[in-house]
């Protein structure tokens, strides 16, 4: 709802102004960045032989990503790939997790993550939305699974927020399947990502001040529901080195589509990475 006022074993996890240009290129694309290389941190598993547990690995990507907020443009970034896995902790492009239960085939665990979503007003060139309040990243917390099967990858999570910013719960399904095609194994996806009211409108809503200091409407985010898609290319180049690249559409919510921060229907984002698995 929205109210707008005044008118195989490893997954592959996307999690893609002149001064404001400047600045973006900072915390908040770097995070951003972490989370888009997550995907290709675990993708790069799906190049290894069935059944074979994923490895750790230490790389750099190099991240082209757009913000749905209105004057922030696309920025290009680079980012370190890391992927702990280790008997019970793991560690997967900024998601801390616990493994409760793993066989061959599923996984279980608990996990800790930030949520990759910031606001910086200074960030964007548009006048009005310089005059919001800025929005912080949130913790999250919650369970995720993942289980592999030969007619290809479910993973799932949900998550609730634990960092004051007013609660909410966002949670995340995908499928995929691996496509080997010589060198190289192709892995398109499929995937909805859900946010709760409360994310969203601490994200996407604009206050009744807000909305007097800067003159864009008073506006209250619902609920939302965004679908994506996306395609990741595995090409190992040896017997620890793995060159992974990956393109991300996601189509944005009636939620924070309607919202007065954004503008278009969808976020892009691309990655090319190269990493050591050991």
């Amino acid at each position: 709802m929205r109210c707008k006022e005044d008118s195989p074993r490893a997954g592959c996890c996307p999690t893609v102004a002149n001064e404001g240009a400047q600045r973006a290129i900072g915390p908040y694309l770097l995070a951003v960045a972490l989370a888009t290389v997550a995907w290709l941190a675990t993708g790069s598993a799906l190049a290894q032989a069935p059944g074979e547990k994923p490895r750790s690995s230490l790389g750099v990507a190099v991240v082209a990503l757009k913000s749905p907020y209105t004057g922030y443009k696309t920025d290009t970034v680079g980012a370190p790939v890391i992927s702990y896995e280790g008997r019970r902790f793991h560690f997967r492009g900024g998601s801390f997790g616990y493994t409760l239960f793993d066989n061959d085939s599923t996984e279980l665990s608990v996990l800790a993550a930030p949520y990759m979503m910031r606001f910086k007003h200074k960030d964007s060139d548009d006048v009005r939305l310089r005059q919001l309040s800025n929005r912080g990243f949130s913790a999250m917390a919650g369970v995720a699974v993942r289980h592999t099967a030969p007619w290809g990858l479910v993973q799932a999570n949900v998550q609730a927020e634990v960092s004051g910013h007013g609660g909410g719960i966002a949670a995340d399904a995908k499928y995929a399947y691996p496509l080997p095609t010589g060198r190289v194994t192709l892995v398109p996806g499929v995937g909805l990502n859900y946010a709760g009211s409360a994310l969203n409108d601490y994200y996407f809503g604009v206050s009744e001040a807000e909305a007097r200091r800067s003159g864009l409407a008073r506006y209250r985010a619902g609920s939302g529901v965004s679908p994506y898609m996306d395609l990741t290319a595995v090409m190992p180049l040896g017997a620890h080195w793995t060159a992974t690249a990956s393109v991300r559409r996601s189509i944005l919510s009636d939620a924070v589509e309607d919202s007065p921060m954004t503008s278009g229907k969808h976020m892009d984002s691309a990655a090319l990475s190269l990493s050591y698995g050991f």
